[in-house]
């Protein structure tokens, strides 16, 4: 889709006196409407309407295209009794997540809580985090991480493509991230090596009446939820 500029000048008192006069609306958008509006008089409905689906069709296609390409990751962090589950539009997997939360926990940061160590985290619902950690199974290539941190119980999990989520002691995935940044000068590959030969073997046990072997649906979480405990 193409487009083609329109520069208009304007002595500033015009635009000045303009802006003062226009109420609710800036003067480019009063600008817009009378291009719109000149549009749809100097056309035929025909010519006017196949234009407008034409531009529509475009942009939803662009949409599409950038929603496909999108990378990112979702977390749900428990911290101080309180739950968010948030996604931030960053290509994340677990080494930088526990660099920055290693980070994080030893205060590096000005953040006052965890979600918001990331400037551009976006809040989600649970709904939205259980449908990207399925699609994180799939390994759909959107996904590049899911996440949960319990701060109160010092744990952390991430999901491990089809076998589901991994969970770790924090402290562990802190010491982890400590021998994968020790040194600047290692290529990323031996990070990730020195990163997962830490993590080799603390693996503990998931909270199996939440999560099991694979992420909860959002309908299988009300049925947790509402079932009575023994």
């Amino acid at each position: 889709m193409s487009s083609r500029e329109i520069v208009l000048w304007l002595d500033e008192r015009w635009y000045d006196a303009l802006e003062r006069h226009i109420k609710g609306e800036t003067l480019q958008e009063k600008l817009e409407s009378y291009l719109d509006e000149l549009c749809n008089n100097l056309l035929s409905d025909y010519k006017y309407e196949q234009i407008s689906r034409e531009i529509y069709e475009e942009r939803k296609a662009q949409d599409e295209l950038r929603e496909a390409n999108r990378r990112f990751a979702v977390f749900k962090v428990t911290e101080r009794n309180e739950q968010s589950i948030f996604l931030v539009d960053e290509p994340l997997d677990f080494l930088p997540v526990a660099c920055a939360l290693r980070r994080y926990l030893r205060g590096a940061n000005a953040a006052t809580d965890f979600r918001h160590y990331y400037a551009a985290a976006q809040e989600i619902t649970a709904g939205e985090f259980t449908r990207y950690a399925n699609e994180r199974q799939e390994n759909t290539g959107r996904v590049c991480g899911a996440f949960e941190i319990d701060f109160d119980r010092g744990q952390m999990a991430g999901l491990k493509g089809a076998e589901g989520w991994v969970w770790f002691k924090l402290k562990d995935v802190s010491a982890a991230a400590y021998q994968a940044e020790r040194k600047s000068t290692l290529s990323n590959d031996k990070r990730w090596e020195r990163f997962l030969a830490v993590l080799d073997g603390k693996e503990i046990a998931p909270d199996v009446s939440l999560h099991g072997s694979r992420p909860l649906r959002a309908e299988e979480q009300e049925t947790a939820l509402e079932a009575p405990s023994m």
